[in-house]
């Protein structure tokens, strides 16, 4: 899998790939679990503003469709507590590489889920 931006089809196949995500834990401190994998604006201006409304409205795609008009797009991994309006979020990429290890990676390349490279 290529790393982001990605088109809103890509982003959707990614964020239902990683769909058994929900439920495990964000982090190794295991202070929160994963709530949500969520199709989000790729530029950090509306990926700010898409986490608001999630806050706001508890729904990613009431949050993504919005106000959103562009084209490119991240998949984030989303957890915490709309409760307490505090979430931790971390694209699907960069959350992969700091949470799973190198053989769940692998199996997630030669299976039906993804890894990520740079975009060439």
């Amino acid at each position: 899998m290529k790393s982001a931006p990605y088109s809103l089809s890509e982003a959707k196949k990614i964020a239902a790939d990683f769909q058994y995500l929900i439920g495990q834990h964000y982090d190794q401190t295991h202070s929160s679990t994963i709530d949500c994998i969520a199709i989000a604006p790729f530029d950090q201006l509306n990926k700010s503003r898409f986490i608001i409304y999630y806050l706001l409205f508890e729904d990613a795609e009431l949050a993504l469709t919005n106000e959103y008009k562009g084209l490119l797009f991240d998949v984030l991994v989303i957890a915490g507590s709309t409760e307490k309006k505090e979430l931790q979020h971390e694209d699907i990429c960069t959350w992969l590489s700091k949470n799973k290890t190198g053989n769940e990676l692998m199996m997630a390349a030669s299976g039906a889920h993804h890894t990520c490279t740079q975009k060439k």
